[in-house]
């Protein structure tokens, strides 16, 4: 473990780029028909991969999500992303990041495939998942089917970009199968396990989870992908679909509290961690009037009581004083874990389901899953909490009693709102997706006025791959009715399904 993460970046970017990481789709793609640094098992491959995984998606949680959807205010400058001046810069490292994890993830596949690995297999497609479901939620068409790997024997720089819809065809297509892959009766190697230790029941439940939560990201487009059908059949059969059933089984990455394998953040001052990104009021209001008990766990008190910076206003009418700092103890300290996805959000699907009628059992039902979902958030932050507070049974019971469930889709989706705080890029894809939380935009915010609805494609991706990235500039302008900018929609969003846009 000692050299593991220098000697991963190293080697895997060797491996499967040989470029800069700012380069792009046009140059993830590799000639698997020639010979590459040996004799590589595929299972050597997964400890880096996680570790970069984690990496990649910590620092962006923390770059431009608790900027856009008003967990977090950077700063007084004008230029800040919570006024959404978001340079291209920003959002290119995103595309180059996740798609060249996506691509680990698919030499790994392949060499678990070569190797008849299937748990390999399985744990390769999920990460692969989870990273190109994330490129497409955030730029939206995005090359796929000719990303990774030759086309016809020779090297392909030059990869279409295919539709969101095809993506998630895909995509859930390969969860589906990769359920079916998974052989207790061999062994994962544990020690380049870093999420799970060996334990390929949880990798399953991961994979099924993943499939849920992609499920739900379409659920504008129920009737053309049967989405309610399929979360249904998840929900009535366990044993088939099995998903995450406890805390336990959350994919966490429990660092280390020295180098190599440590949080992103680990090693950065206190000072560029919590001073650069405050509270928002938005979260904290939330949070603060019904004495939420993982507020704390969040975030720190610098005032007499809880206060976060108004996102999005003129920065001579900001003041930093009193206001509420990320917690980086709990968050960005050297062993500060760090979730793809957690329990919580499994429960807030299923309560979300019931609620719209996809799987029977009415508001009552729905009502228990809400709580489930809310105690289950609670429990773990409380169990990772570095302060030692203990939360009891009674306290989470009060709690539940000032934010009691109302019956409406809008309670549900707020509270899950503030159980997907710092993980990745999830709230902003369901904000997009629901239009809740209701946020004020703030009156010095730039794009219009419009929170960003998607990112720019890299510069560098239009300037290489020049005759896809115009026909997908002319995809955006006649079937989107927009541009390469921050105001278009995404095709699964509640915009885009409103706007008619197929």
């Amino acid at each position: 473990m000692k050299k593991m993460k220098s000697y991963a970046m190293a080697f895997i970017a060797c491996l499967m780029f040989g470029t800069a990481c700012t380069s792009g789709f046009d140059e993830f793609n590799t000639n698997h028909n020639e010979p590459e640094y040996g004799d590589i098992m595929p299972v050597n491959m997964l400890e880096a991969l996680l570790a970069n995984a984690g990496d990649a998606m910590i620092y962006r949680t923390w770059q431009l999500n608790g900027e856009l959807i008003q967990y977090t205010v950077s700063g007084t400058s004008n230029n800040a992303y919570h006024r959404y001046v978001i340079p291209n810069t920003a959002t290119a490292s995103t595309w180059a990041w996740f798609a060249r994890i996506a691509a680990n993830a698919d030499e790994m596949f392949r060499l678990a495939r070569e190797y008849e690995d299937p748990n390999c297999e399985a744990i390769a497609i999920t990460m692969k998942a989870l990273f190109l479901s994330n490129l497409s939620d955030c730029y939206g068409d995005i090359p796929y089917t000719e990303a990774f790997g030759n086309i016809n024997g020779s090297e392909n720089n030059q990869p279409k970009f295919d539709t969101q819809r095809t993506v998630y065809e895909g995509i859930l297509a390969d969860l589906e199968r990769a359920n079916t892959l998974y052989n207790t009766n061999k062994p994962l190697d544990s020690s380049r396990d870093l999420l799970y230790n060996g334990d390929v029941t949880k990798w399953r439940k991961f994979t099924n989870s993943l499939r849920l939560r992609l499920l739900m990201r379409l659920s504008n487009r129920n009737e053309e992908f049967s989405v309610a059908e399929k979360i249904n059949e998840v929900f009535t059969n366990p044993s088939q679909y099995p998903v995450f059933a406890s805390n336990d089984d959350n994919a966490t990455l429990y660092y280390d509290e020295v180098e190599p394998f440590v949080n992103y953040f680990g090693s950065t001052t206190s000072a560029s961690f919590t001073s650069s990104r405050r509270s928002c009021a938005t979260i904290i209001d939330m949070m603060s009037l019904p004495g939420d008990p993982r507020i704390s766990a969040y975030f720190v008190q610098s005032g007499e009581r809880w206060t976060g910076m108004e996102s999005g206003q003129p920065s001579q009418e900001t003041e930093t004083e009193g206001i509420a700092l990320l917690n980086r103890e709990n968050l960005g300290a050297y062993s500060s874990p760090y979730s793809f996805m957690k329990y919580d959000e499994v429960l807030f699907i299923y309560c979300e389901a019931i609620k719209r009628g996809w799987i029977a059992g009415g508001d009552v039902l729905a009502e228990d899953y809400y709580k489930q979902a809310i105690t289950a958030s609670i429990r773990f932050w409380n169990s990772i909490d570095t302060a030692g507070t203990v939360i009891t049974d009674r306290t989470i019971t009060n709690f539940l009693a000032k934010v009691p469930y109302n019956n409406t889709l809008e309670q549900i989706l707020d509270q899950k709102y503030v159980a997907l705080f710092w993980v990745g890029y999830e709230a902003w894809h369901e904000y997009r997706r629901t239009g809740y939380p209701r946020l004020v935009i703030g009156s010095a915010t730039s794009n219009d006025h419009i929170l960003p609805t998607r990112f720019q494609y890299p510069d560098n991706t239009a300037n290489v791959n020049v005759a896809n990235y115009q026909t997908q500039l002319e995809r955006l302008r006649t079937v989107y009715h927009g541009d390469d900018d921050m105001k278009t929609p995404v095709w699964w969003s509640k915009q885009a399904a409103e706007m008619g846009i197929e």
